[in-house]
Formats: structure tokens, C-alpha cells, sequence
């Protein structure tokens, strides 16, 4: 019996100190995701800002040899029938 009601004396003692901290969690868990929302917001402008608008870039990659042989394989012409 007394093992019973140390459990529940410290279920109540935990649950009770949970109760009073909880506000301070959650507000430092929002203040850090503002932070990072805040952060990301800001890298995606200043990312805006260093291209110039109206300017176009091209990035041209290598060309790929082609894997196939031109000798292999037969070209077919169709033609439509009315």
C-alpha cells in the first residue's frame, strides 16, 4: 500500500511540475521555430536579390555520348492513309 501511494505521490509531483513549466516550454519552442521561419525567410530573399530581373543565364551541361550504335536498329517512315 505504501509503494502505491509513493507511485501516485510522484505521478501528481510530476504532473503538477509539468503543468508549471509548460508555458515557458512552449514558448521557447515557438520563439525557436520563428527563428528558423525567420531565417529561412530572410536566405530566400537575399537569394532573390542577387539575380537581376529581366537577366537570363544559361548553364549548359555536357553533352552525353549516345549508348547505341547508329548502324543498330531500322528507321521506319509512316505515312497516314485517308
Amino acid at each position: 500500500m505504501r509503494t502505491l501511494l509513493t507511485i501516485l505521490f510522484f505521478i501528481l509531483l510530476i504532473s503538477y511540475i509539468f503543468r508549471l513549466l509548460s508555458p515557458y516550454i512552449m514558448r521557447w519552442a515557438i520563439r525557436r521555430m520563428e527563428k528558423k521561419i525567420t531565417e529561412q525567410f530572410n536566405n530566400a530573399k537575399t537569394q532573390k536579390r542577387t539575380k537581376s530581373e529581366g537577366r537570363v543565364s544559361v548553364n549548359q551541361t555536357d553533352k552525353k555520348e549516345k549508348k547505341v550504335d547508329k548502324n543498330v536498329g531500322d528507321y521506319i517512315d509512316f505515312e497516314e492513309e485517308n
